[in-house]
C-alpha cells in the first residue's frame, strides 16, 4: 500500500543557523521520498516538494540545483545504509557467506525505494545532475565499495581486496537486475500473471539468494581456502 502524500505545510521561515539549514535539507529529502513513494515511476517536481515541505520553490534550489540532485542524495543515503548492513555482517565474530548474503538481500527487501531509485539512476537521475556533483557522488560510491571490499578481504584472509570489491559490485548488479524483472510496472505485471508467462517474473527473495549463493560459492572456491568452512548453504533457506 502506498503512503499518503504529506499534507502541504505553511511556509516556514528562512533557515539561518547551520542546524536549521541541515533540518531544512532533511525536510526536503523526507518530503521528496514520501512523494516518490506515491508514484515510483515519476520523480516529483521541485514545486510539489516545496509545497508539501512548506517552503518556497526557490528555497529548494538553495539546497539542490535540480530535483534529480534531490533524488541522487536520497539514493546515496540508501547506498550508505546498504553497505553499512553488509559491513556489519562481514565484521561479526563468526560470519559465514550465508549471513552476508542475507544482509545483501534484507535491506533491498525492506526498502523498496532503494532499487526504484537505482533503476532510474543512469537513465534519469544522473543524466540531469551537474558534472561536479556526479563525480563527487561516484567517488563516494567507489569509496564505499572499496572499504567494504577491504573488510571482506580481511575476513577471508586474502591480500587482493580489489577482487572482493568486484564481487560486491557483481552482487549489486545481479540483485538490481533480478529486482527489475521481478517487480514490473502494474500493467506489465498483469500481463505476466498469465500461467505461461510466470517464468518471466521470478520471485525476488528466493531467486536473489540462490543466484548470489552460486556467485559467492564460485568466488570462494576460486579465490580462498574458506570455501567449505566459510560457506554454510543450508542456513540460507531456513
Amino acid at each position: 500500500m502506498l503512503a499518503e502524500a504529506p499534507a502541504p505545510q505553511e511556509k516556514s521561515k528562512r533557515a539561518r543557523s547551520a542546524k536549521d539549514k541541515e533540518q531544512k535539507r532533511e525536510l526536503i529529502l523526507t518530503t521528496a521520498a514520501q512523494l516518490f513513494d506515491l508514484d515510483p515511476d515519476l520523480l516529483p517536481t521541485a514545486a510539489a516538494i516545496a509545497n508539501h515541505s512548506g517552503i518556497a520553490k526557490g528555497t529548494v534550489y538553495l539546497y539542490f540545483k535540480s530535483k534529480e540532485e534531490i533524488f541522487l542524495a536520497l539514493l546515496e543515503q540508501h547506498y550508505k545504509n546498504w553497505y553499512a548492513d553488509i559491513t556489519g555482517a562481514i565484521t561479526e565474530d563468526k560470519p559465514d557467506a550465508d549471513h552476508i548474503i542475507q544482509a545483501l538481500c534484507h535491506y533491498v527487501e525492506q526498502q523498496p525505494q532503494f532499487f526504484r531509485l537505482a533503476s532510474l539512476s543512469h537513465s534519469v537521475i544522473e543524466q540531469n545532475v551537474d558534472k561536479d556533483i556526479l563525480i563527487a557522488f561516484k567517488n563516494r560510491m567507489a569509496q564505499m565499495v572499496q572499504v567494504t571490499g577491504q573488510e571482506l578481504a580481511k575476513k577471508l584472509e586474502i591480500e587482493d581486496d580489489e577482487t572482493c570489491s568486484q564481487l560486491l559490485v557483481r552482487s549489486y548488479a545481479m540483485l538490481l537486475g533480478l529486482w527489475q524483472i521481478s517487480t514490473p510496472p502494474e500493467k506489465l505485471a498483469e500481463i505476466l500473471s498469465s500461467p505461461n508467462l510466470t517464468v518471466l517474473q521470478p520471485e525476488f527473495s528466493m531467486e536473489a539468494k540462490q543466484s548470489l549463493a552460486q556467485l559467492w560459492v564460485g568466488y570462494l572456491e576460486q579465490n580462498t581456502s574458506k570455501g567449505g568452512g566459510f560457506w554454510k548453504l543450508g542456513k540460507l533457506f531456513n
